[in-house]
């Protein structure tokens, strides 16, 4: 071989690279050809049913073996971040106000080196400017996703007629009203501030459900991290949160499918607004149906969780992209003036009990506080309950029992002496922090992971789903959190949780892995690289490509190339696995697809007909 015909370091990074796309496609490809059927199980998560006899189990043991090995064997970004040029960042978060909390502390760690702005939904604008943040209205109006949650059970797709007729288009508006807002929260100035200046992002943090995040890295080229509070990527170690498969079970094949048969059926839901998003907004090319679902896999583009190793381990499936931090305290305890009737109950004897279910929206509001307020009495216990929005506490409280509204969770949890709550990553982390044990009630999602998560650390007793909550359980639950081995675990993590800054940790690791060697200008590395002037093959900050280079071929510059080509051989297996998973998909997912059209089976209106579940089983059908 020529000393010109070997592979060079580009090529083979490169090659190692898409040798692990190939191995995770495969193994998405087994998930859907292994799967017979799938439902909506309890608390809404998805149940899945998979064939043990299927031909691609038999492969799946060693795949997942050379895709753990493959993954061990990637690179990994420096320990200490690399100097980059101050930037434009762009925080995009998608979801209730805990979901939105976490991101103010990591955001004004940012903010200390960089220009950031917080993209989120108009009601949070007063929480991110106290914070000192700049502010960029997204659409979508968190009261409607939680209430759309609620009605469906927690299922990502409905299971009754009329919630697909009634509740999607307007959650499918919504989506593709969140779209379009991203785009702008990357290119434009604040809308509502007149004069506000002008903002053009240079990288992207975001929270997975903000949908848009991928697609305007693309179109701007530039870096993308992740971040979020429950597991988002394929592992052995636990299932996917929206879906019902016993984490206490060691499962691990059906737990690692799990995540890509979300991946697809959220990807069916959606990937026509996606579509539409791409072409007409951004001007970039649609995704085929095989890559839609796995784009931020495929891309291997850095994840940052929020949680400390010390509680949930990385998985070894997990590659040197994914780290873990810390829960993230949002503090608002010093600013916080608590009411003199809340003090003097505090006072007035034992340490209370929380209980509050935050941001979730409760179907029968006035049965759940009863039994609140009957289990706290049983369990001779006091309690401070936060109406939130299930509107708990529609009736007078028993003595023992004080009803709060907004109260800064960093302020109340180190007054009480347990917590009840409904799983909420954020209220979970808080309530830990403050060393307390704890109660979980989960509703949907990733509430059930947490309560899982808990249980086996033993700092709580086992969660009670609110379908099962009823005066016996909350009792026992109540009464389980007075045993000397709970309260001595809960301390004992407490300690261990505190001992880290969740947002300084998270902070450092988006710059870490930032391409920050191709960022920076080559004349003067203290600046950001904004052209390539083609004459001096250089990349070139603003001044020094005017200065310095004025009448040589210059053209715009950006950072990342979310479009790169595969080396030179690997083409014909590419194809081969592209085969693999249209042919998976064609054997499993038509089956297990709801069809939009009508019970009756009248044909289906005109906005039906252009659905994305019915796009995609006429694509099934016709291979």
């Amino acid at each position: 071989m020529s000393e010109h015909s070997k592979p060079g370091f580009v090529d083979t990074v490169a090659t190692a690279f898409l040798r692990r796309r190939l191995q995770s496609r495969r193994l998405r490809a087994a998930a859907v050809r292994g799967l017979t059927g799938i439902s909506a199980g309890s608390g809404g998560r998805l149940q899945m049913d998979f064939d043990h006899s299927a031909t691609p189990f038999a492969q799946v043991s060693p795949w997942l073996a050379a895709h753990t090995s493959e993954i061990e064997a990637a690179p990994a970004p420096p320990a200490d971040p690399l100097r980059v040029p101050s930037l434009s960042i762009v925080v995009m978060v998608v979801g209730s106000r805990g979901d939105v909390q976490p991101f103010i502390p990591i955001a004004r760690r940012l903010a200390e080196r960089h220009r950031v702005r917080v993209a989120t939904h108009r009601e949070f604008r007063p929480m991110v400017e106290q914070a000192g943040l700049e502010f960029y209205p997204l659409g979508g109006n968190p009261h409607q996703l939680m209430e759309y949650i609620v009605k469906t059970g927690g299922s990502i797709l409905p299971t009754r007629v009329d919630q697909i007729w009634e509740d999607v288009p307007k959650k499918r508006a919504m989506i593709a009203e969140i779209l379009e807002s991203t785009w702008r929260a990357c290119t434009e100035s604040d809308p509502e501030r007149p004069g506000a200046r002008p903002f053009r992002a240079d990288a992207i943090v975001a929270n997975p459900p903000s949908y848009g995040h991928i697609h305007c890295a693309e179109a701007l080229h530039i870096p993308l991290h992740m971040i979020f509070t429950m597991p988002w990527t394929a592992t052995c170690a636990f299932p996917h949160p929206f879906a019902n498969i016993d984490p206490g079970a060691h499962r691990p094949v059906e737990s690692f499918f799990s995540y890509g048969i979300v991946d697809l059926l959220v990807w069916a839901g959606i990937g026509d607004l996606v579509d539409a998003f791409r072409t007409k907004t951004l001007g970039l090319p649609a995704v085929a149906l095989t890559d839609g679902a796995a784009l931020l896999d495929d891309h291997e583009v850095p994840f940052t969780y929020l949680w400390p190793e010390s509680l949930v381990p990385k998985p070894p499936e997990w590659g040197p992209h994914i780290e873990l931090a810390n829960f993230v305290q949002y503090a608002q305890a010093q600013a916080y003036e608590p009411p003199p009737a809340l003090l003097d109950f505090l006072a007035a004897g034992e340490a209370p009990i929380y209980v509050g279910f935050g941001s979730v929206v409760a179907e029968d509001p006035a049965a759940l506080t009863r039994t609140i307020f009957r289990a706290l009495g049983e369990a001779g216990a006091r309690g401070v309950v936060s109406r939130g929005w299930a509107h708990l506490g529609g009736e007078a409280p028993p003595p023992n029992v004080y009803l709060i509204d907004d109260c800064p969770h960093d302020w109340l949890f180190p007054r009480c002496r347990a917590v009840c709550h409904h799983g909420g990553a954020g209220t979970t982390a808080a309530g830990l922090r403050a060393g307390l044990p704890t109660v979980i009630v989960p509703f949907f999602g990733d509430q059930f992971f947490w309560g899982r998560i808990v249980a086996d650390a033993g700092a709580g007793p086992e969660s009670i789903p609110i379908r099962r909550l009823d005066i016996e359980h909350l009792t026992a639950a109540f009464d389980a959190c007075r045993r000397p081995k709970i309260r001595e675990r809960a301390t004992e993590l407490g300690a261990l949780l505190r001992a880290s800054d969740g947002a300084e940790l998270a902070a450092r690791s988006v710059e870490r892995h930032l391409p920050a060697l191709v960022m920076c200008c080559s004349a003067d590395p203290r600046h950001l690289a904004v052209v390539y002037c083609d004459t001096c093959d250089v990349r070139l900050c603003e001044a020094c490509g005017r200065e310095a280079h004025s009448g040589h071929l210059v053209h715009p510059y950006r950072y990342v190339d979310w479009g790169g080509r595969a080396p030179r051989g690997l083409f014909a297996e590419l194809g081969e696995l592209m085969g693999d998973a249209a042919l998976a998909l064609q054997a499993g997912l038509a089956e297990f697809l709801p069809s939009h059209g009508s019970a009756s089976g009248d044909e289906p209106s005109r906005a039906d007909r252009g659905g994305p579940v019915r796009k995609l089983r006429r694509w099934l059908t016709s291979r």
